[in-house]
């Protein structure tokens, strides 16, 4: 079941899910925050899960000034501007906003799901499939988050290898060697 209107205004504010100003009618808005990391250009193989060091295959952590320009087919990482935390008994799923979407810029290419419990800024990456350079003002509403009511509540929150980094920002892969 997807949490919407009075629903989701009231289990955010029962919870502190988020910030009130980011409840929406049928979810809950991301925003860009102000950080991302860009990818290097790598000539090695990247071995998923084992090679290389993450900060070999990317640039030192960005801050944006004020607008993020995305050139066509460029991708990066980056975070909400805002910290979530997910209930035990709630999944949170990510998804492109609209107009955005409209303009061939995904947000999340995959690692879409807020598990319950989690409890920092959503990490989530970006690229632009489209044939323009695209500029996407810091703080602007690009992905929204459905809440969706879990069978039960998650015996443990999440722990996860990235559970205390997003505390932080926005994370580079952490591989388990």
């Amino acid at each position: 079941m997807i949490i919407i209107e009075k629903n989701l205004e009231q289990l955010t504010q029962q919870y502190g899910i988020c910030d009130r100003s980011l409840v929406d009618d049928f979810s809950l808005k991301v925003q860009l925050g102000n950080h991302c990391y860009r990818p290097k250009i790598y000539d090695k193989p990247v071995v998923f899960g084992l090679l290389p060091n993450p900060t070999d295959i990317f640039h030192e952590k960005e801050t944006l000034q004020q607008n993020l320009v995305l050139k066509p087919g460029e991708q990066l990482i980056t975070c909400s501007k805002h910290i979530y935390k997910i209930p035990l008994d709630y999944f949170g799923l990510l998804q492109t906003k609209g107009t955005l979407a409209r303009l061939f810029v995904v947000a999340s290419c995959n690692d879409g799901q807020i598990e319950p419990g989690f409890e920092g800024y959503i990490t989530f990456e970006l690229v632009n499939h489209s044939p323009w350079v695209i500029e996407i003002p810091s703080g602007s509403d690009i992905a929204q988050m459905y809440l969706i009511k879990c069978s039960s509540p998650a015996e443990n929150a999440y722990k996860g290898r990235y559970s205390e980094v997003a505390k932080q920002g926005a994370t580079i892969p952490i591989f388990n060697i």
